[in-house]
């Protein structure tokens, strides 16, 4: 198992977001019955489709059921795959008593089928979708491939990076959970490098990680981080 399926958060409170609006919001979805369709949006890295799982999962927890995520791709939809999306949610709804599906990649349906998405979602209100987009829906002079009338069925949600600084409690427990009390300090000079993808810090923490275990050492506080990683690299 890697570090990322790991500590993929699972519950709404592991979750780090970087604006206190988007945080309220996504709350709202994840503790009541959503009043309409949510859409994440953001650059890659800013943790849409997890956000979207989590959500889900806290309304699962709501109706206690532990099944699976109804996940799926714009990329890989027609209005063919209406009825298997209906037949999807109905089951969910037996389970859950409510339907509300994942579509990732949102920005992928063709633009010649999207009058009949938002056709069939008026049709099925029953349903609610939770999509992500690395698009900027609705953001003037930027060129939307979404129609207004299909974006106008969502309330879009910006996902902005966090900085280091609102990840470094998340990646201080994930050292702790590892068995390793490392300060702030050192996990600030550790991840010094990172872009706002928190894609491109896991394997800074896993190589750290490994290196702390190369090492042999049960604490990180018994040495300053980034020199037992960099001795148990050369040792390897």
């Amino acid at each position: 198992m890697t570090l990322e399926e790991k500590y993929e958060p699972k519950r709404f409170v592991e979750l780090v977001f970087a604006d206190q609006i988007a945080r309220d919001t996504c709350a709202r979805y994840a503790q009541s019955k959503p009043y309409k369709h949510l859409m994440l949006w953001g650059p890659p890295g800013s943790a849409k489709t997890t956000t979207a799982r989590v959500i889900l999962r806290e309304r699962f927890a709501t109706a206690n059921y532990d099944g699976l995520l109804d996940e799926f791709n714009a990329a890989e939809l027609t209005p063919d795959d209406f009825e298997m999306l209906l037949n999807t949610a109905a089951l969910q709804r037996v389970n859950t008593g409510e339907a509300i599906l994942i579509i990732n990649e949102f920005d992928e349906i063709e633009k010649e089928d999207q009058a009949k998405w938002r056709a069939w979602m008026d049709r099925q209100k029953w349903i609610k979708l939770i999509v992500t987009t690395n698009e900027k829906p609705g953001i003037q002079g930027v060129r939307q491939k979404l129609m207004p009338a299909l974006l106008s069925r969502f309330e879009c949600v910006e996902l902005v990076p966090p900085s280091l600084q609102d990840w470094l409690p998340r990646a201080q427990s994930i050292f702790r959970q590892e068995g390793h009390n490392t300060a702030y300090n050192e996990l600030e000079n550790l991840l010094g490098s990172f872009d706002g993808d928190i894609r491109n810090m896991l394997p800074i923490i896993e190589s750290a990680l490994d290196g702390l275990e190369a090492a042999n050492l049960p604490a990180a506080s018994a040495k300053p981080l980034l020199k037992v990683v960099s001795t148990a690299r050369s040792e390897l």
